[in-house]
């Protein structure tokens, strides 16, 4: 999950693990008060204890009723952005989510953005890509829903490929005619998990409050494609196509399922 201020941190940083700017030196290329981890000489020393993402093991969750989540998702304008290291679609004011009665438990929706393969894995499944919805509250805590996504000939053409489609190549803004909906593109069944955990990238902030819909939704392989194609394009990604964390420890955290 990525917050728009990525800006602030310039390139210093990429996905790729076997680079000596990849996810195990986050911590030496983020700010100093980023829980990413930091190296010694030979190790990777973890800093924070919940971050994002992880496997979420289904028979080690916790079942309850949750309050269900109440979309208010507008149209908002076809705006397709690369910030160098995911593809995102900014979101206009107002749209938001609710899931409980307190003034804390409402959402407003900022922008939403991919990840390649997906970051959150399942009983050890790792998918295709993922989605990520990132809301924030008025005392500015945070709220990720991720859509995990998988190919299929069954797919056809629609939102997902249009939004890659006219992802531009450099760091850089499209500006499209039209608008689109959010809630188009999340899958019918609204079951989830829920979490506490971090951003998935520098500066790996926790505290960010987690919402991962059980139920895939099924894309075109052009769109997978299409999406590992930008990525390998990023400044200093030299060609690497994934922009995923790879799955952090849990670290004993509960993770709740919907019922």
């Amino acid at each position: 999950m990525l917050v728009s201020a990525v800006g602030a941190l310039g390139q210093t940083w990429t996905h790729n693990p076997a680079s000596t700017n990849g996810p195990n030196y986050w911590g030496s290329v983020a700010p100093q008060d980023a829980t990413c981890g930091t190296t010694s000489a030979d190790k990777f020393v973890p800093v924070g204890a919940k971050q994002t993402p992880i496997d979420i093991k289904s028979a080690e969750t916790v079942a309850a009723v949750m309050p269900e989540i109440s979309f208010h998702y507008d149209d908002t304008a076809m705006d397709v952005e690369n910030t160098g290291h995911v593809v995102e679609v900014p979101y206009e004011a107002g749209s938001y989510v609710r899931i409980g009665p307190n003034v804390t438990d409402q959402y407003f929706l900022s922008q939403f953005h991919f990840h390649a393969p997906s970051e959150h894995m399942v009983n050890g499944v790792q998918f295709d890509a993922e989605m990520h919805l990132v809301h924030t509250n008025r005392i500015g805590e945070l709220l990720v829903i991720g859509v995990l996504l998988t190919k299929s000939d069954a797919a056809q053409a629609g939102i997902f490929d249009n939004i890659m489609s006219n992802a531009p190549a450099s760091v850089t803004t499209t500006k499209l005619q039209g608008t689109l909906n959010a809630m188009d593109l999340f899958p019918k069944q609204e079951l989830f998990y829920t979490y506490t955990g971090s951003l998935t990238t520098p500066p790996c902030t926790e505290g960010v409050r987690w919402i991962v819909m059980t139920t895939p939704v099924q894309v075109t392989s052009t769109f997978i494609q299409q999406l590992h194609s930008v990525i390998a394009q990023f400044p200093g990604y030299n060609g690497y196509p994934n922009n995923n964390r790879p799955a952090q420890p849990s670290n004993t955290r509960n993770v709740i399922a919907s019922q």
